[in-house]
């Protein structure tokens, strides 16, 4: 379904990337259901870091490979900034839908980088490419983004959807009407396939607790 080009072959030779089709997300969500996963991970993962030091979660893996990605780009890895703001300011995953909630979640839980996209908006391939050329894009806010030179994107036949540092487009965002989710890990180098695989169960875990009547179509990791 997707394809990584010769460039991504070249320059990250050991990236791994991870999709997931899911259908059925338009279905009413339980609210209550999506709250009490929420709560309970969002403890568990506080209980796992009873003195968090930025310095200690940094040498972890897999933040430890984001960070150094970043680090090319002079950012921080902005998972590292929502895993702070729940352990260190009591913040809280912002109710944005169950489909995008989810997603969140699962970042949270595995640390991953991932991206959610409206799978019925993609048109034609779907490519993962170095950026060779400053490309923009309107971003998930409605401004242009520029792609930074040298960083990892997936795009289909009509423009970029996501690219790392720029994070997801606006075109093909998961909104009320979405019915069917397309969801793409980047998997930076050091990041291994199997914990992107089960990332993505534990994303589909969550989606088809709280969604009735969602399925699972594919996962895939290359």
């Amino acid at each position: 379904m997707i394809t990584i080009s010769p460039s991504v072959k070249s320059i990250f030779p050991q990236a791994r990337f991870g999709a997931m089709i899911v259908s059925g997300v338009g279905q009413p969500a339980d609210r209550s259901i999506m709250d009490a996963l929420i709560a309970d991970e969002l403890n568990q993962l506080k209980a796992s870091y009873p003195d968090y030091e930025r310095k200690n979660a940094l040498a972890s893996d897999p933040l430890c490979h984001y960070a150094a990605y970043y680090k090319h780009f002079k950012k921080s890895y902005h998972v590292l900034g929502q895993l702070e703001s729940i352990l260190l300011r009591g913040k809280s995953i912002p109710p944005v839908g169950v489909p995008v909630e989810a997603m969140f979640l699962a970042e949270l839980k595995s640390q991953l980088l991932s991206a959610g996209h409206d799978l019925d908006m993609t048109q034609g391939r779907l490519t993962v490419d170095v950026a060779a050329e400053p490309l923009t894009y309107k971003s998930i806010s409605g401004k242009d983004q520029q792609l930074a030179l040298n960083d990892l994107f997936l795009s289909d036949e009509a423009g970029v959807l996501s690219s790392i540092i720029g994070g997801p487009d606006y075109r093909t965002r998961i909104t009320d009407t979405t019915r069917d989710c397309l969801y793409f890990v980047y998997g930076v180098e050091g990041v291994t396939g199997q914990r992107i695989e089960t990332h993505l169960e534990t994303l589909a875990s969550y989606l088809s607790k709280a969604i009735e009547g969602v399925q699972i179509k594919s996962i895939d990791i290359y």
